[in-house]
């Protein structure tokens, strides 16, 4: 698998003013056995007129397009659906995961690849995000993303996760279970493979553009004020203990205890 060929799976949902910078970094790597699976979930949006502008050019023929025609109504479930379908369509031996409003630096997926070429049993790897700002600034981010003993890692988010296809094919429905809307791919990957595969790999270069929203969940809300952020945290628990059921350490804890007591206090959720 010296230079094996790369699919970047990327989820769209009206991000038009976005999706084509995301798709354009994805094909012109420094790295060019790369193809992009684009997955558009039922936009509304001029997203589409625009990934198939680029289509028809001669240089991006390794882009292939999804149209989803009928979208749910849990984002969190609709993200999963598309990396699924697009995984299918992939034809890829690694796996780079990127939203539409992300973007990838030109060496990305030639250091993603150095890194499994040299490193034959490990099956994820996460590289660092440069955050991007709507004023244009730019900040490595300075999160300490580390496997935490004892509870879920502190890990990249999603545009910055890369996997071994046959082993995202092999765990993909394993992770996938409806009873966690508030628990997106980025968690459910980076648990699974840190608690049941002991697999936790972090490249210390900062590789993904990440935008960042004024509207973002964290960022609106004293987290520890708002009723969601607990039960996005009850969620994790109960994910957490459908994964790894036998061993309680990774999930009875201070913490565990503590989100039980206020699911208990407040019962809508």
């Amino acid at each position: 698998m010296r230079k094996p060929l790369v699919s970047v799976l990327i989820n769209n949902f009206n991000k038009e003013n976005f999706c084509e910078k995301a798709v354009r970094s994805a094909l012109d790597q420094d790295y060019r056995k790369t193809e992009v699976i684009f997955y558009d979930d039922n936009s509304s949006d001029l997203s589409l007129n625009k990934i198939d502008f680029l289509k028809k050019k001669k240089k991006y023929k390794n882009l292939k397009v999804i149209k989803n025609k009928s979208r749910g109504i849990i984002s969190s479930y609709n993200q999963i659906k598309g990396i699924i379908r697009s995984l299918k369509k992939s034809k890829g031996q690694i796996i780079c995961l990127l939203d539409s409003d992300d973007w990838f630096k030109r060496n990305k997926v030639k250091e993603i690849v150095n890194f499994f070429n040299k490193n034959k049993n490990q099956d994820i790897l996460f590289d660092k995000p440069v955050l991007f700002f709507e004023s244009g600034e730019t900040k490595k981010t300075s999160t300490q993303y580390e496997n935490r003993k004892n509870k879920w890692p502190r890990f990249p988010p999603t545009s910055c996760i890369s996997l071994r296809k046959k082993n995202l094919e092999s765990i993909i429905k394993k992770v996938s279970n409806n009873n966690y809307p508030d628990l997106w791919i980025d968690f459910r990957l980076a648990s699974f493979f840190a608690i049941k595969k002991k697999q936790f790999n972090l490249l210390n270069d900062h590789l993904t553009f990440y935008r960042q929203s004024a509207t973002s969940f964290d960022k609106r809300y004293n987290k520890f004020l708002n009723i969601a952020w607990w039960r996005r945290r009850n969620q994790a628990f109960d994910f957490i203990n459908q994964i790894d059921e036998k061993n309680t350490k990774n999930y009875q804890t201070f913490d565990y205890y503590l989100t039980r007591l206020i699911k208990k206090l407040f019962s809508i959720f």
